[in-house]
């Protein structure tokens, strides 16, 4: 019974990021190095309304980081009492047409209620990292320090990953659609 329970455990516990279910969710508010985007300034899939250089991000660094605002409201800081800060460029103001703070406020929550996050400029719509060959440290680290700001919420279970790929192989809809389609 107990190698039951341990092959049950096994399958069951989330243990790895599985690219088809990904959501992207640990590429918010990415801190880039800020020669990165110049570099690739062909593969940026979302617009920028803003960046903040924020210094170093981490001690180890050798380089300034930048984090580049994907929303029209820009996310600051927090002031003294744990609010949260939020900037608007200028343009912004006038591309929105922006007049008091309750149009901001306005747009702030129609962007989280539908949970428009502070993406990287590298993500797709399909949640795929354009410049993933190339990606910068920061990335290629996500997921191997303690923490929980460091653990991926979407990571799958072996049985996830196991259904997932049963569902696929037997997607008729999309094997027949594939041998119909036109070229």
């Amino acid at each position: 019974m107990t190698r039951i329970t341990n092959l049950k455990t096994y399958l069951k516990t989330p243990s790895k990021c599985f690219i088809p279910r990904c959501k992207a969710r640990c590429c918010i508010n990415a801190p880039l190095p800020e020669d990165f985007l110049p570099k690739h300034k062909d593969k940026v899939q979302r617009r920028i309304y803003s960046a903040v250089n924020i210094g170093q991000n981490d001690l180890r660094d050798t380089y300034n980081s930048v984090v580049y605002s994907t929303r029209p409201i820009t996310f600051i800081g927090f002031d003294q009492n744990g609010k949260s800060l939020y900037g608007v460029t200028r343009e912004t103001i006038e591309e929105f047409q922006l007049k008091s703070m309750e149009d901001v406020a306005r747009l702030l929550s129609a962007y989280e209620e539908r949970q428009i996050y502070n993406y990287c400029p590298f993500i797709t719509k399909y949640a795929r990292c354009s410049v993933y060959n190339e990606r910068p440290p920061i990335c290629k680290e996500f997921g191997t320090m303690p923490g929980p700001l460091n653990v991926c919420p979407d990571k799958s279970s072996r049985l996830d990953i196991i259904k997932f790929m049963f569902k696929e192989f037997f997607n008729v809809k999309r094997i027949f659609k594939n041998i119909f389609e036109k070229p």
